[in-house]
């Protein structure tokens, strides 16, 4: 398999933040684990556009993609000309990574991935979970994180289903 984010761009990514402590934990093996897993869900989500490559061995994940605009279909470009991954599907990557090595709201997530639309303690604490997190994703995503779902949205296909 194959992953968005290398494990040495991931250490860049989280270099400065007070969020790096779980990431850093991590053996060389889960990191690398960890980044196909979540690059994998961002690639299981519907986007615009069609695969630069259709050869699975050329390009095995959905980006870099070619984009209908009006100049025709287009993809993002580095400075000599080669089609690349655009900075935000990285980021969200790195963001999702972050997000699913967060463990403080485990519990609440297993209710919300049940299905539970309300939860009431003794009538002083209630939370009801709205569509937003439908099946415990964000937006019927598999998504955690809604920092990488808000990077992905503007390259998501509209009225298109999760698969």
């Amino acid at each position: 398999m194959a992953e968005y984010v290398t494990s040495d761009e991931m250490d860049a990514y989280v270099a400065d933040r007070p969020d790096a402590a779980a990431w850093d934990a991590l053996t060389g093996d889960e990191q690398e684990a960890l980044l196909v897993f979540v690059s994998g869900l961002i690639d299981s989500l519907p986007f615009t556009g069609k695969k630069y490559e259709y050869d699975i061995e050329t390009q095995p994940l959905q980006w870099p993609r070619l984009i209908k605009t009006r100049r025709g279909w287009v993809a993002e470009r580095d400075a000599d000309g080669v089609a690349v991954i655009p900075g935000p599907i990285k980021d969200a990557v790195c963001e999702e990574t972050l997000a699913r090595l967060d463990t403080t709201n485990d519990s609440r997530r297993k209710l919300q991935e049940g299905g539970v639309k309300s939860f009431n303690i003794g009538g002083k604490l209630s939370e009801a979970y709205g569509a937003e997190l439908k099946g415990g994703g964000i937006l019927s995503t598999p998504l955690r994180s809604w920092t990488a779902y808000r990077l992905l949205e503007p390259y998501l296909a509209k009225g298109a289903r999760v698969r």
